[in-house]
């Protein structure tokens, strides 16, 4: 049994090495499956296993888990994850393993929890099997789950950061407030702007100079993008319920992240600052959201970060989930 653990595990090895994908379920079966392949080559019969908190010590370093308590770690990875990945892993690969007549699978220990009775996770094998006809794996394809990124981990610009605490405002209250002030104020405040410097430039009897013209036009290119990829964003954002955060609301650390408005149980009306992702069912790889146009008539989509024009998915905020779009 273990010449076969040791067979599966290095094939399973051999496609993580070549299929990358950037998520933290790739990560944590890369890091046990390495792991296992040692034990086997060295002829340890011991169980290898990791827990949550090992995982992501291994993964973060030291200061990430310092003040991370279990329900964060529940949060971070899951068993859920760990095999729904693996499972479009073996999906993608079906006739390596097939081959081989195994396929390999996550395994977890009984336990309710807390202190001492952490959970574990380890890579076993089992009897491969077609639980599956070709009309339900294509289906499985078609389909995709998200998932939200907690706020408080999303890093804010400095200017936003005063605004949303720990990445949310309700709407009603003085944070509110300000966020309104910001967005009407900011376009009167250039609206004027704009009408004293064309009042400024155009003066009788004076003919434009070419320094005036670049001026004009660094001007009318500045207010179309900060009209188009700042206002109208944020003017939809009640209407469409989710937009892309502008790049002014993040760090310069942070890629992307999204702005949703969405009600709580006593239905105030809130805002967050969130990131939208899922796994491709597809390539494994990740999922977030992009704006629909020009080949989608749809304001944002799921698109894949390795092929964001194939692996196209809809986006339902309240399933949290999305159907194929193209292929």
């Amino acid at each position: 049994m273990s010449e076969l653990k040791l067979k599966v595990f290095v094939v399973l090895d051999d496609i993580l090495k070549k299929d990358l994908a950037d998520n933290r379920a790739y990560d944590c079966l890369k890091v046990i499956c390495s792991a296992s392949i040692d034990a086997l080559n060295t002829q340890n019969e011991e169980l290898i296993t990791y827990t949550r908190y090992q995982l992501k010590l291994i993964l973060d370093g030291q200061q990430s888990v310092a003040s991370m308590d279990s329900k964060d770690l529940g949060k971070w990875m899951s068993d859920k994850k760990l095999s729904a990945f693996l499972d479009r892993v073996i999906t993608k690969h079906t006739k390596k393993f097939k081959e081989i007549g195994y396929i390999p699978v996550v395994k977890t220990n009984d336990t309710i929890g807390g202190k001492g009775n952490e959970r574990r996770y380890w890579l076993d094998i089992t009897e491969y099997a077609q639980t599956q006809n070709e009309e339900d794996q294509k289906l499985d394809e078609n389909e995709i789950s998200y998932e939200r990124v907690d706020p408080s981990e999303i890093k804010l610009s400095w200017f936003y950061r005063f605004i949303f605490k720990k990445g949310e405002i309700r709407n009603k209250s003085f944070r509110g407030l300000m966020m309104l002030i910001v967005l009407l104020g900011g376009f009167i405040s250039w609206a004027l702007y704009v009408c004293a410097f064309s009042l400024v430039l155009v003066r009788e009897g004076q003919n434009f100079t070419t320094l005036d013209l670049l001026f004009i036009a660094c001007l009318i290119g500045f207010s179309y993008l900060s009209f188009k990829y700042w206002f109208t964003p944020l003017w939809n954002l009640p209407e469409h319920r989710v937009i892309k955060a502008p790049m002014t609301f993040i760090s310069l650390n942070e890629d992307h992240a999204d702005i949703e408005m969405y009600r709580d149980r006593e239905r105030n009306q809130l805002t967050r600052i969130t990131r939208f992702k899922g796994i491709c069912p597809i390539c494994s790889a990740e999922v977030v959201l992009r704006i629909g146009q020009p080949d989608h008539n749809l304001p944002l989509v799921g698109r894949c970060v390795e092929s964001p024009f194939a692996h196209v998915y809809s986006f339902d905020r309240v399933l949290m989930s999305g159907k194929l779009l193209s292929r």
